[in-house]
């Protein structure tokens, strides 16, 4: 890759050429880059089947956190159901306390 003083000196010199020849530095310039970035996803793709092998083909970390369960109280729940105008889910969890004068998030049991 190339540094920042060699980039600079590069485009001083492409100021004085014809814009057909700037294009073209720009074409090779790119196609420079998009195989470097070429390179770097097939080491990667390596590094990531080496590491599965390592851990005995599990799937990488990021994939379990698929699985985790989020949980929300029976309010939030509600309340999130209600905005949406589904009452189906709202009846599928367990009904808060409604009681407004009721501070605590539990309903006394009847």
């Amino acid at each position: 890759m190339a540094n920042h003083v060699e980039l600079l000196n590069e485009l001083q010199q492409l100021e004085k050429v014809p814009s057909l020849e700037r294009l073209r530095a720009a074409q090779r310039r790119r196609s420079q880059q998009l195989k470097r970035w070429a390179l770097y996803e097939k080491e990667m793709q390596s590094r990531k089947r080496k590491a599965e092998k390592r851990r005995g083909g599990l799937p990488p970390p990021s994939a379990l956190d698929g699985r985790k369960r989020v949980s929300f109280s029976a309010s939030v729940a509600l309340l999130e159901a209600s905005a949406r105008n589904d009452s189906e889910e709202a009846h599928r969890h367990p009904q808060p306390c409604t009681d407004s004068a009721n501070i605590s998030s539990t309903c006394p049991k009847p």
